[in-house]
């Protein structure tokens, strides 16, 4: 049966604009020159394999373009990089982890105080999501501190590209707690990621150069609320679950330099297998089946992800145009790509008030989640 309580609304939602915007076939022009000169005088066959590969993956089919916190992939003059750069004990392409994240807290603060701007209502709770930086005090706690308020601050971490899914159940919790101890009832959440900060140009490994060519950088700011506030997703239910053997299939690590990921090439076919029970089970438990979706938010993991989603639920090519559209226009931005598209959703008069959207993610674990939303 449906749940019974009154579901919690999402709104307000604010992509936040940022960084270098890279054409896809420049910024892996820029990837591929990084590969020569890293390896000058010892290219050899697994070098020219990686060079063919991106040669391939940059023609700007599925993505046509990425935004980056780093200015450096759009630079042609090696003498002005500013992450790219030669530090102590560490050469040009192999920059500090304390490097990469000194810039990640520079950018994280200053799109939280665009996110939150002064004179704005404190809300009860805020909620900050990423898997690509860490900082403590972090960005909303800082600006927060700023602001005079005095909100209960949650930090979700490392999830991988599903995290926007659970923080956005952890905001109706905390916005729902507010509001039976007398508060306003709203949640604030904080989405931000910067994968580009990770990317390793002197790699060769296929799938590091897959990771290098997909993903780029994206921020967002949303709410949850208890009470309506205009045009809202109602956020009806939210489900998660691990695939069994397949820890191994995704991984995100922290190594000296980066952060590190591990991307097998049977993720898409695992998510295939899966995705139809798990997407069943979780809309039975709300009196509803597949025919009842109107929309689906698909997490744009990459092309072969989208497909084998869509194949799996027997699903037209259409129902997957807002992942689609956001994969070609910015790539995938980890845990800010679904909000993205949230947000687009709920702008997009085509999707009507009534409907109900199905959202679906995957990451480490491998894990699989979804929420069902109405448009309010």
């Amino acid at each position: 049966m449906p749940p019974s309580r009154s579901p919690v609304h999402l709104s307000g939602f604010r992509p936040l604009d940022f960084g270098t915007r890279l054409a896809q076939p420049d910024a892996v022009a820029w990837l591929r020159r990084a590969l020569a000169r890293a390896h000058a005088g010892a290219f050899g066959p697994a070098h020219k394999r990686a060079d063919s590969l991106y040669a391939r993956l940059g023609r700007g089919e599925s993505i046509a373009a990425r935004v980056s916190a780093a200015a450096d992939y759009g630079q042609s003059d090696w003498e002005r990089m500013t992450l790219f750069k030669p530090a102590a004990g560490a050469p040009w392409h192999r920059p500090p982890l304390e490097t990469r994240m000194a810039l990640f807290e520079e950018t994280a603060l200053r799109l939280a105080e665009a996110a939150f701007p002064a004179g704005e209502a404190a809300p009860d709770a805020l909620v900050q999501v990423s898997c690509t930086g860490y900082a403590s005090p972090h960005a909303v706690q800082r600006v927060a501190a700023r602001r005079g308020w005095t909100p209960r601050v949650l930090h979700l971490g490392h999830m991988g590209c599903y995290a926007c899914v659970p923080a956005a159940a952890a905001a109706a919790a905390l916005a729902r707690d507010a509001a039976q101890d007398g508060g306003e009832g709203r949640a604030a959440v904080f989405v931000i990621e910067l994968p580009t900060l990770h990317l390793r140009p002197e790699a060769v490994a296929d799938e590091q150069v897959v990771v290098n060519t997909l993903f780029g950088d994206g921020a967002i700011r949303f709410d949850a609320s208890v009470a309506e506030r205009g045009h809202a997703l109602a956020l009806l239910g939210t489900a998660e679950t691990i695939l069994p053997s397949s820890e191994d299939e995704m991984t995100w690590r922290l190594r000296d330099c980066a952060f590190e990921m591990t991307l097998s090439r049977e993720v898409p076919a695992r998510v295939g297998a899966a995705v139809a029970d798990f997407a069943a089970r979780f809309l039975k438990r709300h009196g509803l089946a597949l025919s009842d979706v109107a929309h689906f938010a698909i997490h744009p993991g990459g092309p072969r992800v989208i497909e084998s989603v869509l194949r799996a639920l027997g699903l037209p090519e259409s129902a997957a145009a807002h992942s689609r559209e956001l994969l070609r226009e910015r790539g995938n931005m980890s845990s800010a790509t679904l909000p993205h598209a949230w947000a687009r959703m709920l702008a997009d008069p085509s999707v009507r008030r009534g409907e109900r959207i199905l959202s679906l993610a995957f990451g480490p674990g491998l894990t699989a989640v979804a929420n069902l939303l109405e448009k309010r």
